[in-house]
């Protein structure tokens, strides 16, 4: 149901990817942004960055240590940086609600990496199913854990953070030449 890998990133990548946390832009979204809200604070709300581009430092060595961790072929994927303030998070009607939620189809796997907290709380909980209210699993979140599971697994992250700002690497991978064709195919009337 999920894997998780802990120190996954090696010291000096830690440090890289924090330093793009404090360094490049973040811009006010929400989750999960599937759906639209007109008030950004009525949902999850969070900051993200752009996608992280193939170039970039930070997806090169994420796809080398994912692949050597695994074993697992990344054929694409996105990935990005997300803070939640937990200022913002208690003004929304989300703070303290479970609204679990699974991944675009286009991916085989999702997950996260853990930048800053060690707690249940700030961790992610996983469900059955969208009608189970309470969690299957819940996996906490820990300084540089890497967690990872199938795309269409129900799943919502802990609605009590316990620090300010809540950093993590989120990520969807496709490892299957049948899901990248699909993506293919979707990406040539829609932007995916």
């Amino acid at each position: 149901m999920i894997n998780v890998i802990d120190n996954f990133y090696p010291n000096a990548h830690l440090g890289i990817m924090a330093l793009k946390f404090l360094n490049l832009p973040f811009q006010a979204t929400w989750q999960s942004n599937q759906q639209y809200f007109h008030d950004r604070m009525k949902a999850y709300p969070c900051w993200e960055t752009f996608y992280l581009e193939k170039e970039d430092t930070g997806q090169k060595v994420f796809k080398e240590l994912f692949k050597r961790e695994t074993n697992i072929d990344i054929l694409h994927m996105i990935t990005f940086l997300r803070k939640i303030k937990l200022s913002e998070l208690k003004q929304s009607p989300s703070y303290g609600q479970h609204r679990q939620h699974v991944d675009p189809q286009y991916y085989n796997l999702a997950g996260l990496v853990y930048f800053n907290s060690n707690s249940l709380e700030d961790g992610t909980k996983l469900y059955s199913d969208s009608h189970s209210f309470e969690p299957t699993l819940i996996v906490g979140s820990k300084v540089n854990r890497c967690i990872f599971y199938r795309a269409d697994t129900w799943h919502c992250p802990g609605m009590k953070q316990e620090v300010e700002e809540r950093w993590v690497q989120p990520f969807m991978l496709i490892t299957q030449q049948e899901t990248y064709n699909k993506y293919l195919e979707h990406k040539k009337t829609k932007d995916v």
